[in-house]
């Protein structure tokens, strides 16, 4: 076996326990970032998109968690996709077979209650899967959420970054269409739990662009990415909402957008009269060295001129553009051209998977569950997590992971161990009165 062979193999193995690894909390993760007290199920659904922007009506695969009744330790699962026709970097075949871990027991009973379930729709980034973004679904289902991950079909096109923007605002409300049906539903085990009238959207990338326009922002008619995608489509995403998207816009009850793709200059698909329309409370996460969506000239851009709503902007400095994917999943090629897709080359994985967990849960039991105690987890003494302060005496050891003595005033930020809060920038802005 030559060494290039042998180089193969390893970094083979290195992906797949990378990828097992990411589905345990790691011991320094914030507050958060633990799972919470409910097992999770998943079943698989369909989703109905209506003819538009030159597209013929169809129906898309998506991932449904939720809280479960199951009891008991939950078994090592995975989670399991083909793509086909799938143009991904480094993959010689014309198909791939990805797999993630999962803590979730496929179509388990519904936990038992009487109050309705918050509910989140996540979109992945372009030429991406749904599983690629299980483990904060599985966290959120953990909590009491209930998550519908669509898998959009990308690959599907011709050109899949013009279908994109085209398609991902329009299948983002259809999919807040479904979660009506899902609630209406008689027989399903979630009729009547659903609350369908105040629901998060998350994006990654161009799942972030469509987060965004489908609640409400408007595309720029003079941006490079009008006169790229369909006319028609992307008329109707620069003119005011029509009355019927309007009904599914006020549904949307709170904003997560990792990265969102768009906001660049050179792209000019998002600028800021379009982003000044969002009233949703918003939390942008982005690395300022992203070099996909653009930071100063991308998120950062977009996070500033969002007038109108309360928002925040996660920071994290020196992270480029994979910052909220799982793992890279076994059954990817070990090549670089695909590991760069997916992976960071500072952060690590654990680490960034963790962080988001803690956040997402903070702000959407805030906006979504109206838990105002959980404001502390946002509300922070210092904005760059590297200027807070948490004094001790030399030597003094950590028998408390988030309290213990102090010289003084802590200012380090709530919820993450002494010591461990750094490399982060957490900002705040307030709707314009």
């Amino acid at each position: 076996m030559s060494f290039a062979s042998t180089s193969r193999h390893a970094l083979a193995a290195l992906l797949s326990t990378l990828a097992l690894m990411a589905t345990a909390t790691p011991v320094d993760a914030p507050e958060l970032a633990a799972p919470g007290p409910h097992a999770v199920g998943v079943r698989r659904v369909t989703v109905a998109v209506d003819a538009a922007a030159g597209a013929e009506a169809r129906r898309l695969d998506a991932l449904l968690w939720y809280p479960a009744a199951a009891s008991g330790p939950a078994p090592a699962r995975r989670l399991e996709r083909e793509l086909k026709n799938h143009a991904w970097r480094g993959w010689p075949a014309p198909s791939i077979a990805m797999s993630t871990p999962s803590v979730a027991q496929p179509d388990a009973p519904v936990a038992v209650g009487t109050t309705r379930l918050p509910v989140v729709v996540i979109s992945h980034g372009l030429m991406l899967w749904a599983e690629m973004m299980s483990d904060l679904a599985e966290h959120l289902a953990s909590r009491g959420y209930v998550v519908l991950a669509l898998q959009h079909d990308d690959e599907s096109h011709a050109d899949p970054l013009r279908a994109a923007l085209a398609l991902r605002p329009l299948e983002q409300l259809a999919a807040l269409r479904a979660i009506e049906r899902i609630d209406a539903s008689a027989g399903d085990a979630l009729q009547g739990r659903l609350l369908a009238n105040k629901v998060a959207l998350i994006g990654y990338s161009m799942g972030g662009y469509g987060a965004l326009v489908a609640a409400g922002a408007r595309v720029a008619d003079d941006g490079m990415a009008y006169r790229y995608a369909s006319a028609d489509a992307m008329r109707r995403h620069a003119a005011p909402l029509p009355p019927a998207e309007a009904a599914l816009r006020d549904r949307v009850g709170a904003v997560v957008a990792f990265a969102p793709w768009g906001g660049q200059a050179a792209i000019g698909a998002l600028k800021p009269a379009g982003v000044r329309t969002l009233t949703q409370p918003t939390l942008l996460v982005a690395g300022d060295q992203d070099d996909i969506s653009g930071y100063a000239d991308g998120t950062r851009g977009l996070w500033e001129a969002m007038g109108a709503a309360p928002r925040w902007l996660l920071t994290y400095e020196n992270a480029r553009h994979n910052i909220v994917q799982n793992a890279p999943p076994a059954g990817m090629p070990p090549d670089f051209r695909a590991w760069e897709a997916v992976e960071e080359p500072v952060w690590r994985r654990d680490r960034l998977l963790a962080i988001n967990r803690h956040f997402v849960t903070a702000f959407l039991d805030l906006h979504l569950r109206d838990q105002s105690a959980s404001e502390k987890w946002l509300k922070l003494a210092t904005v760059r997590a590297n200027d807070g302060v948490w004094a001790v005496p030399f030597g003094t050891p950590a028998t408390g992971q988030f309290a213990g003595t102090a010289q003084g005033a802590i200012t380090h930020w709530t919820g993450f161990q002494r010591r461990w809060a750094v490399g982060m920038r957490l900002e705040r802005g307030d709707a314009a009165k």
